[in-house]
């Protein structure tokens, strides 16, 4: 793509007015990104100019194998179509977005333009009221103001003897409601019987249902007794609650809610069977106006989850309060009590049991306020643990050298900026030492790559196991390693530094040899930065190789 047209600022130009990201992509270029407008850089991450240097599969989690998609699209004439993808962001993140992506011509070079829309609270909001809807203990349906089903729970369906809801949704709540005269048993019929917004009985005058009353009125109807007919033709009782669908044109429908009165608890059993084969367990609390935070229902799922025994009185606080410290349980009760203020759904990390065996589960629930201002949380907790785990070792991965396991460069230059900060706020002295294998590369040489790496751990693991947790060791580069030692004086340090080149030389290698190591030291000066205490602390580890190694030199 010719400079002129990313130096121009078209997109700016362009879609000056368009609040949603924006890429404009070459797929001639391998799928580079031409340009960006700068919501597209807000929501990346990454600077306008840096998005420019990237390719789409730098952000698209697919890799190289978006390229076939992408130029399956830039073939396409005329109009953008969505596409789902998860992009990656700056700071490592995945997030669900719809690409509306279409090809356009700029100076005469076809490019796609990629209109980014961000659907991951979207979808994930939708997957939790499914959830919800899927696990709650009672019937619930849709209709709109012509009686047409527009959604149906399993609970539905299950009472009104069909398999999927995909049998029901097509039909009409008529086929459903008792009335007089034989019940058509196909509910995909449009051929309603004359009465089907009406109940009665015979010689009584016909009544609108409560539910059709519902949309004509538009007041809701709680608690009704009513009667409604399974797919066979059977009539079984309900209680129902009735609300109308709203939206600004108007009542658009009917939601409604039942329970079978008959089978209830055959009902109830089959609920608890389906919410304790999904991947976590159903819960529900209540968080009162006092602070006091009480479990009032967990499904039989929640025992394995919480690692308890089967037959544990999940509700009981004496069962609840151990498996998390007081801390995290306030942490819990403010987050709910947060939620609830703002009405919004509460989501936490639970992290449970003790370290030999901690778990971490994620806990969501929708808030509801009754009328004693007591909250109510309806949710769910799923077992997040391997994630977490692997959350953990990337962070590990990311912060430590593979081979030795201690830190990484990166790591070891931030922890010693916060040594430099609080060496300049509290005046707390540091000492950092730079310390090299003698002869590494003869004895590589000589016992080859992989004693080499062998002393490489030899040196990390010597080491690590005569500091103290406060202190930090990173693989520096090469054979070298990098020590930093808080709240330590020089004096102090010398004698460390000297067991640690003693403990090192002591130790006899499975090839047979032994090694040693040199060591230069420094303590941090007044207003003095890290940049001129590397440069001492170096000075003084060659100093200490001229001087025959296996010794310690001050800086």
């Amino acid at each position: 793509m010719a400079p002129d047209l990313v130096d121009s600022g078209i997109l700016d130009t362009l879609f000056a007015n368009n609040a949603a990201p924006i890429l404009l992509i070459d797929p001639d270029r391998d799928g580079a990104i031409v340009d960006a407008n700068p919501k597209a850089a807000a929501f990346y991450g990454h600077s306008r100019e840096t998005l420019r240097s990237l390719h789409v599969w730098d952000i698209n989690a697919l890799g190289r194998s978006i390229l076939p998609a992408m130029r399956e699209i830039a073939s396409w004439e005329g109009g953008h179509y969505p596409q789902r993808f998860h992009h990656r962001l700056a700071d490592g993140s995945v997030r669900d977005v719809q690409v509306y992506a279409g090809p356009i011509v700029l100076a005469g070079r076809k490019l796609l333009l990629c209109i980014v829309h961000d659907l991951t609270a979207v979808i994930e909001a939708e997957q939790f009221n499914r959830l919800l809807l899927e696990n709650v203990q009672v019937g619930v349906c849709g209709i709109d103001r012509a009686g047409n089903f527009t959604f149906v729970n399993p609970v539905a369906v299950r009472a009104f003897g069909f398999r999927h809801e995909s049998e029901m949704t097509r039909g009409h709540i008529g086929c459903f409601l008792s009335h007089t005269g034989p019940a058509p048993t196909d509910p995909t019929s449009t051929a309603l019987p004359p009465d089907s917004r009406t109940a009665g009985t015979e010689g009584a005058a016909a009544v609108l249902h409560p539910i059709f009353q519902v949309a004509e009125t538009g007041e809701p109807a709680r608690d009704i007794d009513a009667t409604f007919l399974r797919g066979d033709g059977t009539a079984f009782p309900v209680r129902l609650t009735a609300s109308p669908i709203r939206n600004h044109s108007g009542i658009v429908g009917v939601v409604m809610s039942f329970s079978d009165l008959t089978v209830e608890r055959e009902r109830e059993a089959q609920a608890s069977d389906l919410a304790n084969a999904l991947p976590g367990a159903i819960f529900q609390a209540e968080l009162h106006q006092g602070g006091a935070l009480r479990a009032c229902y967990f499904s039989s799922a929640a025992t394995e989850l919480l690692g308890l025994a089967p037959d544990s009185e999940l509700t009981a606080p004496s069962i609840l309060i151990p498996l998390m410290s007081l801390k995290g349980w306030a942490r819990i009760r403010r987050s709910l009590r947060r939620a609830g203020r703002d009405g919004k759904v509460w989501e936490g990390e639970l992290e449970i049991g003790p370290a030999e065996s901690r778990r971490w589960l994620l806990g969501r629930a929708q808030p509801r306020r009754r009328a004693d201002g007591t909250m109510v949380f309806n949710g769910v907790l799923l077992d997040i643990t391997e994630r977490k785990i692997l959350e953990a070792e990337l962070q590990r991965a990311a912060m430590h050298d593979p081979l030795t396991g201690a830190w990484n460069r990166r790591r070891f230059q931030q922890a010693l900026a916060e040594a430099e900060a609080r060496a300049e706020r509290y005046g707390r002295p540091y000492v950092l030492a730079l310390i090299d294998i003698d002869h590494f590369k003869r004895f590589n040489d000589t016992h080859g790559h992989q004693a080499g790496d062998d002393a490489l751990r030899l040196v990390a693991g010597t080491l690590s196991a005569r500091l103290r947790r406060s202190d930090a060791l990173a693989r520096w580069g090469g054979e070298e390693f990098a020590l930093l030692l808080p709240e330590t004086e020089l004096a102090t340090a010398r004698q460390v530094l000297e067991n640690l080149r003693h403990a090192v030389a002591s130790q006899q290698m499975e090839c047979g040899s032994s090694i040693t190591v040199s060591i230069g030291a420094g303590q941090c000066l007044a207003g003095e930065d890290t940049y001129g205490l590397l440069q001492r602390v170096d000075a003084a580890l060659y100093r200490a190789k001229d001087a025959g190694r296996n010794r310690v030199e001050q800086a």
